[in-house]
């Protein structure tokens, strides 16, 4: 497939432009700014650097991204289909998938908001089918906001406004590629105790971090549950540590001990029998990493992975990134990866494993959440 792009797209967070617009030339010098609105930008290539088809974006903040062949504007949405069409035939014909969304408009959470395919996007998407199979131009029937199949290629339409759609395509090499729009697709109807069970449930897909029934978790800052509920509907057996109360429906659970203190009041040696820990914890970065760091470095604590939520008082707090993962790979970790999930708010995701691949065998098992005396 020829590759005419000039151009990257990146979609974010609404609020967050700002802050891409400054991460991207920071780590992509060839990439300069060209377009923005909140929820999406795009960058031009520098025309003296030739880069690979394969190109992905070393990005904290970009929800996803790829190629942009340009944007199509008309108040009437058959010839934005139209143009698309001719524009991107390539593309389409060779597409697995399309992903069509709108750029978000509110902070998730916000209003009721939270990020998806909307009616709107879906509507869009079955337009662009309908024009491809009465071009008659068309062998492929590509499927429409579907998770993508890993390494296809995906064509992408953002909706920035009713009558202006931007459009390009990517190959889903990564896991978040995969998903329309950079957002997982999971059910969002469900009525969890807090959004944290969201942001915990992507962070998991997202990190393919293995939690499995009978795994026991540590949440760090768990009030009023949401994270917990996720863990315990996985079967995991969880500790809750936070002093605050946690709601009744997660507090009754045979699965979970609740720990009325603070992180740093517990003894590290009641962390031994915890495979994976978990912190949202309303405090600054470095509150977090202090307090994960005097939990991970005990000799008799064997943590074998993380995922923390690192909030973020100000978005200039981006620029400790490089130094927090360096930290939390000076502990031992290997793998350590930041990004901002679609269902943070003002906030990001560090995750961090001792191994690639983290293997089961030999795992010590219990039967029940451990009693901390502290």
């Amino acid at each position: 497939m020829n590759n005419p792009a000039n151009f990257i797209f990146a979609a974010c967070q609404a609020g967050a432009e700002a802050a891409l617009r400054k991460e991207i030339p920071e780590n992509h010098p060839e990439l300069k700014l060209a377009f923005s609105r909140p929820g999406f930008v795009t960058f031009k290539v520098d025309p003296n650097n030739r880069l690979p088809d394969r190109y992905s974006l070393k990005s904290t903040l970009a929800r996803t991204s790829g190629w942009s062949l340009g944007r199509a504007e008309s108040e009437n949405s058959a010839e934005i289909v139209a143009s698309i069409l001719e524009n991107g035939a390539e593309q389409l014909a060779a597409a697995d998938v399309i992903h069509v969304w709108e750029r978000d408009r509110k902070v998730p959470g916000s209003g009721g908001f939270e990020p998806g395919v909307s009616v709107l996007a879906n509507e869009v998407g079955q337009q662009v089918l309908a024009a491809m199979e009465a071009s008659g131009k068309f062998s492929n029937k590509p499927a429409l906001n579907r998770l993508a199949r890993p390494d296809s290629v995906v064509f992408d339409i953002c909706v920035v406004e009713p009558n202006q759609w931007w459009y390009g395509f990517h190959e889903a090499n990564t896991s978040a590629g995969r998903w329309p729009g950079g957002v997982p697709m999971f059910d969002t109807d469900v009525e969890p105790i807090s959004r944290a069970y969201f942001k915990l449930k992507e962070a998991l897909l997202w990190s393919g971090i293995p939690v499995s029934e009978g795994d026991v978790c540590a949440e760090l800052g768990s009030a009023p549950g949401g994270a917990c509920q996720l863990l315990l509907e996985m079967g995991a057996l969880v500790i809750a540590i936070d002093p605050a109360e946690l709601e009744a429906d997660v507090l009754k659970h045979p699965n979970l001990n609740h720990i009325r203190r603070r992180g740093h009041e517990v003894k590290k040696r009641d962390f031994r029998d915890v495979r994976w820990l978990f912190a949202d914890i309303s405090m600054v970065p470095n509150y977090t990493l202090d307090t994960v760091s005097a939990i991970v470095s005990h000799d008799a604590v064997n943590i074998k992975g993380m995922a923390l939520t690192l909030k973020l008082t100000n978005w200039e707090l981006l620029d400790s990134v490089p130094a927090w993962i360096q930290r939390v790979k000076d502990l031992g970790f290997k793998y350590v990866r930041t990004r901002q999930l679609a269902f943070n708010r003002q906030e990001i995701c560090l995750i961090a494993a001792k191994d690639k691949f983290v293997l089961r065998a030999g795992k010590k098992r219990v039967s029940q959440p451990p009693q901390l005396q502290s």
